[in-house]
C-alpha cells in the first residue's frame, strides 16, 4: 500500500474541509447565540444554511441570507448534535482510495446514504424537539427518472418525501421510503 499517497490524500481532505469552514466562518457575521450554537450570516441571497461541524469550527450555523428561518435553524441545530459521518467518511476514502479504485463505486453509494441519514436525523431532531416539519410546495414528479434524479442529486431526501408523515416515523427506514417512492 502506498502510505505516502494515502497521507497526502488525507491532508488534502482535511485542508480543504477546514479551509471551507474557515472561509464561511470568517466571511460571516455573528448575529446571535442559541445556547452553545453560534448563529452567523453570510448574505449571498440564498435561503439556506450550513452547519460548521469540523475539527476547528464547531457548533456554528451560517445562514446564506439575512433571513433566519426558525425551521431551518432547528434542522441545522440537529446537525450540531450529530457525529460528522461525512468528514470521517471523506478521510477514510482518501486513505483507502490508493488501495483500490474499485472502492470508489461503493463509496459513492455509501456516502449518499450517509448524507440522507444525516439529513433525516436532523429533520427528526427538529420534529421531536420542536415539532418542526419540513414544508415545501414541491410536487412529486410523475416520471420515475425525475424522481431518481431528485434522490441522487440532492443532499437531502426529496421534498415530497420529507413532507410525508411516514418520513417522521423512525420505524420507516430511508431505503423503504426510497423504494416506495420509486415503485409507486
Amino acid at each position: 500500500m502506498d502510505w505516502e499517497l494515502s497521507l497526502f490524500n488525507i491532508a488534502i481532505v482535511i485542508v480543504f474541509y477546514e479551509s471551507f469552514h474557515a472561509y464561511l466562518y470568517y466571511k460571516s457575521k455573528g448575529v446571535r447565540r442559541e445556547g452553545k450554537v453560534n448563529v452567523r450570516v453570510l448574505d449571498i441571497n440564498e435561503e439556506n444554511a450550513i452547519t460548521l461541524n469540523s475539527i476547528f469550527f464547531r457548533n456554528t450555523i451560517v445562514f446564506l441570507s439575512n433571513k433566519i428561518s426558525e425551521e431551518v435553524l432547528r434542522h441545522e441545530e440537529g446537525h450540531t448534535k450529530q457525529f460528522n459521518y461525512i468528514y470521517v467518511f471523506l478521510v477514510a476514502i482518501a486513505a483507502l482510495l490508493p488501495v483500490s479504485t474499485l472502492l470508489a463505486i461503493p463509496a459513492v453509494l455509501l456516502g449518499k446514504f450517509l448524507l440522507w441519514k444525516m439529513e433525516r436525523d436532523a429533520d427528526l431532531y427538529a420534529y421531536i424537539k420542536y415539532n418542526v416539519k419540513y414544508e415545501s410546495g414541491a410536487e412529486r414528479p410523475k416520471r420515475k427518472l425525475d424522481r431518481i434524479k431528485a434522490w441522487i442529486f440532492d443532499s437531502h431526501p426529496p421534498d415530497w418525501v420529507r413532507e410525508k408523515e411516514e418520513y417522521y416515523q423512525k420505524k420507516n427506514s430511508l431505503i423503504k421510503l426510497f423504494l416506495e417512492d420509486l415503485l409507486s
